[in-house]
């Protein structure tokens, strides 16, 4: 388990490096013939992305949706309609599935 402010802290870190990226890449379509991918395979933030799955024991893959898919931050759950726009939303989230996950033990 972490804190919500580490918590907080990687995932604002992995968003401002994807931009980061982003910019880098768009720049250097600037100068190329093809789509430039910069920096989409980086062995650092795909393994901080697992430890951060491992340490809020998230089996759904919450952490990478919540990073990487463009759309509204509401998701569905037995009927329930649950707000994850912020990730102080998400670690609540993910922490009352890990309470969950241990009262059924």
């Amino acid at each position: 388990m972490i804190t919500f402010d580490l918590f907080d802290k990687i995932i604002n870190a992995i968003k401002e490096q994807d931009k980061v990226d982003q910019d880098v890449s768009d720049a250097l379509e600037l100068i190329c013939d093809s789509w430039v991918m910069f920096n989409t395979k980086n062995k650092k933030y795909e393994v901080l992305g697992e430890l951060l799955k491992a340490v809020m024991q998230d089996d759904g893959d919450w952490v990478g949706w919540w990073l990487y898919e463009d759309v509204k931050k509401v998701c569905w759950v037995k009927k329930k309609k649950i707000d994850l726009s912020t990730t102080k939303k998400l670690y609540d989230f993910l922490l009352k599935n890990i309470e969950e996950k241990a009262k059924k033990k």
